[in-house]
């Protein structure tokens, strides 16, 4: 298996990087060299000796980062406090987090022995990978410290000191009864962000999915500000499913009437819903949940006005159902048409495409749920994770 030089760039953002032997040195851990049958003893020793001398290079550039950066951007900090944060930002377990921001365990290559293993069993594993490339990076730029300190600060260091203070962590991070805790925080973190990255790649390489992705975003910037981002992509990508997608299947000819009937029957039951989730809170997948958001909402204002027709004419179709089977057949099309239209996208999907896009919504959902039950889970790892949901690659 060969590492995708591309896919490593796009992933640490650096599209220039010539020397891509480093970053396979990197990205190739000793148990994946150990297994490779077409090398001899000598060279197996070898390419070990080349990543782990890399790694312990990327040790010494993230340390040299860490310590510069808390001494150019805070003149209150004295010796012991940038010793003490310090020793949070350069651990392994840190440094294991930023190697599954970056999605280095789908773009690695590890032996047998570690692919299966539990996320919470690989911090070292993954901690020194990430020095590894950060070695990678600074001897890509000719030993020059200024690119791999900016990378470095821009993509993970200023945010994370930024975290360190203001959940005044300093004491408690380095603490001897803390570490416990913090060892199962930081596996908790490590597997969400995992998950993410894993949701992330079912959609990275397809073009017409990524451009969906692109459109709910720009969707959903034009939506009043006091509506949190995260939600309005979420519920933008829902109303694609519904309406761009279901929507259409419904009304096509071949679908059973009964299946039909019973999607358009939620037109008549989102008035009720909007009682329940008054009263009762009841937040399930129903499609009405969906229909009557837009009802609330007001972010579409035309397709809200299309959606109250439809409702119209369709009163009481589980009673007149040969009524309802003549308006499909008469007038589905046209309503395909205009709700497309009106949505102002391109909702043409291949099965393969419709199938990917359900996985990346189930994988989402899946993932929103597990941040909101785990306690172990510090805020601004939280908001960091819910602010990138639903986002195109390049955003």
């Amino acid at each position: 298996m060969d590492i995708n030089i591309e896919a490593v760039k796009k992933a640490i953002n650096i599209a220039d990087f010539n020397h891509t032997e480093l970053l396979e040195i990197a990205l190739t851990h000793p148990s994946y060299i150990y297994e490779d049958r077409n090398l001899n003893s000598q060279q197996k020793h070898k390419q070990e000796c080349d990543y782990r001398r890399q790694a312990i290079l990327g040790d010494a550039i993230l340390n040299a980062v860490v310590v510069d950066y808390l001494h150019e951007n805070d003149s209150t900090l004295n010796q012991g406090k940038i010793t003490e944060l310090k020793s949070n930002l350069v651990r392994r377990k840190k440094a294991c987090e930023f190697a599954y921001k970056l999605n280095l365990r789908n773009i690695c290559r590890l032996g047998g022995s570690e692919k299966d293993k539990e996320i919470s069993k690989q911090v070292d594993l993954f901690g020194e990978m990430f020095e590894a490339l950060v070695g990678a990076i600074y001897l890509n730029f000719d030993r020059n410290f200024s690119p791999a300190r900016d990378w470095l600060v821009n993509h993970f260091i200023k945010q994370s000191v930024d975290e360190l203070k203001e959940l005044g962590a300093t004491d408690k991070e380095s603490s001897e009864d803390s570490s416990q805790t913090a060892s199962t925080v930081n596996a908790d973190e490590a597997t969400l962000w995992q998950k993410k990255a894993e949701a992330d790649a079912l959609i990275a390489n397809n073009e017409k999915l990524q451009e969906l992705l692109t459109w709910v975003n720009k969707k959903s910037l034009q939506t009043e500000p006091h509506y949190q981002p995260v939600k309005v992509r979420a519920f933008y990508l829902a109303l694609i499913w519904l309406l761009g997608l279901t929507f259409a299947r419904k009304l096509d000819p071949n679908c059973s009437p009964g299946k039909a009937r019973r999607f358009f029957s939620c037109f008549n039951r989102a008035c009720d819903v909007v009682l329940d989730i008054a009263f009762f809170d009841n937040a399930n997948t129903d499609p009405a949940n969906v229909i009557v958001s837009v009802f609330a909402l007001d972010f579409e204002p035309e397709l809200k006005q299309a959606l109250q027709q439809i409702q119209a004419e369709l009163r009481d179709i589980d009673k007149e159902k040969d009524r309802f089977e003549d308006w499909r057949q008469n007038n589905g099309q046209d309503w395909v048409d205009k709700i497309r239209k009106i949505l102002g996208h391109d909702l043409q999907l291949n099965d393969d495409q419709r199938d990917l896009l359900k996985q990346y919504y189930n994988a989402n959902r899946c993932l929103v749920e597990e941040l909101n039950s785990n306690s172990n889970v510090t805020r601004p790892v939280r908001e960091e994770i819910e602010n990138t949901l639903f986002l195109p690659k390049d955003e």
